[in-house]
This record gives C-alpha cells, structure tokens and sequence, in this order.
C-alpha cells in the first residue's frame, strides 16, 4: 500500500530479486487496502507512513481494531527514529526507510517480520492457554470445593488460595497465617492432629492426608478433607510445604443420607417381605379350596357342561398360581434371596418330569411334545434339579403356550466335559408364531410381553422370563433366543454341571409311587386350620380315602384336643389366630411330655423363601405348601408316620395297679372344684404329667447353679399344681425352700431340699401315670 507507484514497483522488484517466492497485490490508497484486506487472507502487509486519505498509523490501528493481525512492515521515506516507534507501538512488525528498499533490505525485513509474527502469535497462544488453563484450574477447585494454602520455610509466608478463603468463609483481605487455620478447628484432638502432621511433613519430609471438621467465621460447621507435602529445592531441601482442603460436608451429608436410604431400603424390603408373605397366605389359603374342590368334583359323576366349568375353574385357579408363583420368585431374586442346591440328580428323571407335567397340555392343542438327550451325557449329575425344572417348565410352557400347531421339542446336548464336570446346552425349539427382531430383548424385561395383543390373547404376568434368565445367569449361563415370525423359536442356554460319582436315587415329588389310603385305618389325625373352607376341603379329602379326622380351628382348642386324645399325626396350619403354628409347634414340642413327639406336617399357604425352613427349625417334622397335591399329601403322611416312633398312647393305664407306697396325691380339693366334671380332673391330671417334669429340670438346673430368680419362679409355677392335687408332702417342702430363699438363699438347706422336692414330685407322677380311674 503506497501512493507512490514509483516506490511500489520497487518494492515489487526488490521482493521478486530477493528470491522470496510471493504474489504481490498493489493499491494505491487506503480504501483500496481495507477492501482487499477485508476480502484476502494476506501473509504481509508493506504499508507506507503517509497516503493521501489517510496515514499509515491510523490505518494500523483501525485494521488492529478489526481483529486483523497480519503483520505489517512500515515503509517511509522519513528515517524518523520517532516515527519507528510509534509504528512499533501501534503494532508493526517492522520499519524500513524507502531508502533500503533493495532485495536484501527487503528479504532480511520480511523475514524478520514474519518471525516476529510467529513468535508473538505463539506467545498469544501460550498466553491464552495459561489463562484458560488458569481458570479451568479455579473453576475445579469451585467445583471441588478446593483450596490451597503454601507456607514459606525461609521465611515462615503464607499464601491461601481464592477457595481457602471461601472454604473458611472470610473475607479475602485477611492476612493468611498458621494461627488463623488453627482458631478454625473445632475438635482439640483435629488441631493436635492438624499439629501433628504439620511437624511429621516438616521433620521426615512425609506426605500425610487425614480428615477434620472446622468452624468457620460464620460459625458453619465443615467437613474437612487435608492434605499435606513438602516440596524440595535443588539440593534436595524443604522449602515449602503445600496443603490443600477440600471441604467435603456435602458429601458427608450424602453419606448419611445415604445410610439412612439404606436403612429405609432395608425397612422396605422386610416389609416386601411380610407383605408377600401375608398376601402369599390370604391367596393361597382360598386357592386351595378352590382347586381342591375342583379336584374333588372331577371325580363325581359330571354332566358335559358341569365337566366344562369344573375344567374351567381348575385352569383358572392354576393360572391364578403361575402368576402367584412368578411374583414371588420375582421378589426373592430382586432381594437376593434366591438359594442353589448342590444335590445329586438324575437329568434324565428331570426331562422326563418336564414332559410327564405338560404333555396333557399339548394333548389339548394336539400338539407334538418331543426330547432327546445326548446318550453321551452323564445322567448322574450334582446341582440344583428344582431350579432346572423350573427354568425347562417356564421355557417348554412357553413354547406351548404361543404354538398352535407343529411341535415343541427338548434338546439336550453335552457341549464339553472333563471327568469331574461337564457344560450341558438346553435348546427348546417350537414352531409357534416367533417374536419380532426388535422385540427379542424385551421379551426379558420384567411384566413385558413382546406386545399388548400377546398379553390379551395368552396373558401371563410377564415375569417368566425375566425369572428365566436369572435363574440361568445366577447359575453363570447365559440365554440366547432365535427366532422368525410365523415359523417359530429357540431358546437356548447352558449350565456346568458337576458329575455324581455313584448311582443315585431321586425323590421327587412329581414321580412318587401311588400310595394306597389303606394304611390311614387306625391311624388318628388331626387338623389345626382355622379356615373353613379347607377345613371341608381336608374332611372330603379324607372321606374319600374312607377316613375320619378331628378339626381345631385354633390353636388354644389344638392344645385341648391332643391333651384328651391320642394323635398319630397333626397337619398344621401356620397363619392362625389365638395361637400360630410356630407358637402351637414349639408349645407341644415342649409342655406336652411324650405326646410332645408327634409327628406334625406344615399345611401352610406361606411361600416365601425359608419358610419351609423355618418350619424345620421350629420342630415341625414336614412341609407343603398350598394349594397341595393330594396324592402328595398322602405320601407325606405314609412316610412320617413309617418314621414316626411315637407311641399310640400317652397315659398308660394298667388294671389293678400295686402301689407299694403311700399314696402322695389326694384329689378331695380338685373333685369339689370339678363338680363332677371327670374330663376336667382328667385333664389338670394329663396337664401336670405333660408340665411338671420340665418345670423340675429347671428346678434342679438353677438350683445347682444358685440362680435365686429361676428357682423362685419355677418354685411358684409349681406350687399351685400341687395344691390342685393335693400332693401335701410336696407342698411341705416347697415351704421350706420358699423360707430358706428368703432368710439363707444361698445355704446348703434350700439346696438339699430342693433334691427331696425333686423326688417326691418324680415319685407322684409315676403314681399318676398308673391311675385308670378318679
């Protein structure tokens, strides 16, 4: 850019002589400039001092002011020293004289230009991103909560970063000192702590990080997390030690927020599970009579539609089931309560069991219901069979269920193994109507069926895949789904395996052998189920096998039914009002003397996980859940009571009994009490031959380990039965130890006496046990 077109041609020249390889643009005046400098994108810029519309300085700076930061070489005729800097000032790259204009006049500015230039740029660039840095850097710390603190060794200087000061809360104009962090902490032993480690950092050049709280200047507790080096000099020196805080009270706060979500969550799922339970209970226990009713009406004589309803309300009730039981199974997976076996089976019974359980259902559909196992594959195996019928149940179910013509075959195939173990594949293959591609995955999610036209037409809760596949991973396998529309599906998936070493026996209830009802004759039965639909539903059941049994609608008249009679075999219900059948249970197991050894079998409508084992645990001998199998049912009572050692008699009664002492007991005082009501003395009688010998072990046991307050109140709970029965000699001796317990309760008379009680009362109960008649 020069007026002079004489100095613009020599500009020209001289660039084209230098050996420097440009275009070179021409204008003659500061508007023709600003026009191709808006327009271009140019590497240089010789710009002469003086034009006619403007001067050189101005024009640099408005192109400056417009961002432009092509460098720019100042061309003047005056060698102005003044001039020079005030183009350097204004942002020129260089300054030359028109008097210089030669090729390496030129050449030497261009190229020192253009470095300069590049140096300023890089140094912009530099700059630029040590502020940006700068600032993502305070920005962190903001977000972080961060702060800095440096101590100068040489000369004890602090300096406390723009965070600190907002961690502490207090102005920024406060000077930083040791003194002030000090006066901040509000536990003594987070300052000697704080002190500690100050001096650690110092003496052994350690790095130390622990946690404090702190009260800030505005009186806000803080939670504190520090830590603390020390940096070196060259010679390896401390010279400075360099903490940083990271206030952390949000994240204490969401700790205990978290706890308490814990806890709450924990809460919920106890409550989940209560819940379950009950609901489990209130369902099952109509569900029973529901379908055991149906069960009963199939084998009465039927007309054709009453055959239909009666079909109709079996399948109703067994699908009310399914969705009773996925829900369930569906909650003890989401609570991580779901349990694996590692019991011998046999692979084969378990196929077969899967086959002999649906093959009515594809009858129904006239539906082929095939399998096959790979000869080659150990039938003895170790696991879970209870899980693997109920994943090989869902998955065939299901292939039945969406198949309406064609077949549903099980395939078995071994993929590898070794001599102890070995990875077994499970194919269920079906022709039904196939799942779209884009709905496979959902197919698995939990209450998802792959569309609402499915739901409506085959229902279903949409669980038993998602229980599938769970049960499936949670074993370490993985399943897979192939499919086509309209032409069908497999699901696939495959489990280790250990291999049972030796032949095995399975007992499943699913292929128990027919038990006749024949051994039910003189056997004694009784139920304690407090509702009366089952309580019907078990008469008609027991009718049927030609059988009559007793019913307690609770616990409190169980207890009076067992003290007048004598059971071979109780069937239980747990959920009952006055007394449960835990409660009930362990009360016979523990009050009711050899009659305490009855077999008891859990009829119960609970079936969450454990309750068959807390059943166990309380003393009852088995379990079935509701609604029950009645075949299954009379095999349980088959082998408890082949089992059973229990005595078909309690009391044992012998004419003319020879009593070679004194009588002990006189029942004058129970006879009036009893105004000619002998099932009453009969009763009291049985009551204190079941109680009395118990209450005498705990007698005995706190005596000999001189534990006055047992001994006190099983004394008093004995005093009065001896009283009823009129056992003077008893009473005698329960007054002396009374006496002693109050004047001398650790001497050797209440304990000697206690031994002469023991044995009066063990020789009247056996007197008792020989009574026929009062």
């Amino acid at each position: 850019m020069d007026d002079d077109k004489i100095d613009s041609i020599t500009i020209s020249r001289s660039i084209a002589q230098s050996g420097i390889i440009a275009d070179v643009d021409t204008v003659f005046s500061a508007k023709e400039g600003l026009v191709l400098i808006l327009s271009l994108q140019y590497d240089l810029i010789f710009l002469d001092y003086m034009m006619p519309d403007t001067d050189g300085i101005s024009f640099l700076k408005k192109i400056r002011d417009l961002e432009i930061e092509t460098p720019v070489i100042f061309v003047t005729s005056q060698g102005d020293e003044k001039v020079a800097s005030q183009a350097i000032l204004s942002g020129a790259s260089d300054y030359i004289p028109k008097t210089l204009l030669t090729p390496d006049g030129v050449s030497q500015s261009i190229r020192n230009a253009i470095k300069l230039h590049e140096s300023l740029k890089l140094r912009k660039i530099t700059e630029l991103e040590l502020k940006v840095n700068s600032n993502r850097l305070l920005e962190a710390q903001k977000l972080a909560k961060i702060g800095t603190w440096e101590v100068n060794l040489s000369n004890n200087e602090l300096f406390f970063s723009e965070e600190f000061f907002t961690i502490f809360e207090v102005e920024k104009d406060n000077s930083p000192t040791i003194e002030f962090i000090n006066s901040c902490f509000t536990n003594p032993k987070d300052l000697a702590l704080f002190e500690k480690n100050l001096n650690i950092v110092k003496r052994k050049n350690k790095e130390v990080q622990f946690h404090h709280s702190i009260t800030t200047k505005k009186g806000n507790i803080k939670y504190i997390n520090q830590f603390i080096k020390c940096l070196n000099d060259e010679k390896d020196k401390p010279y400075k030690i360099l903490g940083t805080i990271q206030d952390i009270s949000e994240q204490k706060r969401t700790e205990a927020e978290l706890i308490k979500a814990k806890e709450l969550a924990e809460e919920a799922v106890v409550i989940k599970e209560q819940f379950l339970t009950n609901m489990s209970h209130e369902i099952r226990t109509p569900m029973n009579g529901i379908i055991g009713f149906s069960k009963v009406l199939e084998n009465t004589k039927l007309d054709n539609d009453q055959k239909q309803s009666v079909e109709a309300i079996k399948k109703a009730g067994q699908n009310l089931m399914v969705i009773i039981n996925d829900i369930l199974d569906f909650s003890k997976i989401e609570a991580n309560k779901m349990t694996f076996e590692e019991v011998n089976f046999s692979l084969s019974k378990t196929v077969v069991s899967v086959i002999e359980l649906l093959i009515s259902n594809a009858k129904e559909k006239k539906i082929k219901l095939l399998y096959d196992i790979d000869s080659n594959i150990n039938d003895n195996l170790i696991g879970d069979p209870t899980k693997l019928l109920q994943i090989l149940l869902n998955l065939v179910g299901n292939a039945l269920k969406f198949t309406e013509k064609g077949f549903v075959e099980l395939i078995v195939t071994e993929l590898q193994q070794t001599a102890t173990d070995c990875l077994l594949k499970f194919s269920v293959i079906d022709t039904g109507i196939g799942i779209p591609e884009d709905k496979i995955d959902s197919i698995f999610e939990s209450f998802n069926q792959a569309s609402n036209e499915t739901t409506r037409k085959y229902g279903g809760t949409g669980l038993g895949l998602t229980i599938t596949r769970k049960l499936v991973e949670l074993q370490g396998g993985k399943i897979t789904v192939e499919s086509d529309i309209s032409k069908g599906s497999e699901f696939s998936f495959s489990l280790h395996y250990k291999k049972a070493q030796d032949t095995i026996g399975i007992t499943n209830d699913l292929n128990h052998k027919k038990v006749s009802p024949e051994f039910l004759k003189n056997i004694k039965i009784l139920l304690v189920e407090d509702n009366e639909l089952n309580q019907l539903l078990a008469i008609k059941v027991f009718k049927k096998w030609d059988k009559e049994i007793d019913v307690a609608a609770n616990g409190k008249i169980a207890i009076e039914k067992i003290t007048n009679n004598n059971y071979d075999i109780i069937l239980m219900d747990i959920q009952m009002p006055e007394m449960d059948g835990i409660e009930l249970t362990n009360y016979i197991r523990t009050h009711m003397g050899v009659k305490a050894n009855t077999p008891i079998i859990a009829l119960t409508a609970h079936a969450t996980v454990g309750e068959e084992r807390k059943c166990i645990d309380n003393g009852m001998n088995d379990y079935l859940s509701k609604p029950y199998d009645f075949e299954v049912l009379l095999s349980k009572l088959n082998q408890n009571l082949k089992s059973s050692k229990v005595q078909s008699s309690v009391l044992k009664v012998y004419k003319n009994p020879e009593i070679t002492s004194e009588n002990l007991f006189d029942f004058k005082y129970l006879k009036d009490l009893a105004e000619g009501d002998f099932a009453f003395i009969k009763n009291m009688v049985a009551l204190f031959l079941n109680n009395t010998p118990q209450t005498l072990d705990a007698i005995l046991d706190s005596n000999q380990n001189d534990d006055i307050k047992v001994l006190n109140d099983e004394i008093h709970k004995l005093k009065s039965s001896l009283s009823l029965l009129g056992i003077t000699k008893a009473s005698e001796s329960v007054a002396i130890i009374e006496n002693e317990m109050l004047t001398n309760p650790l001497g050797d008379l209440r304990k000697e006496e206690v031994v002469n009680l023991n044995e009066i009362c063990r020789l009247a109960i056996k007197q008792l046990e020989l009574i026929e008649e009062f």
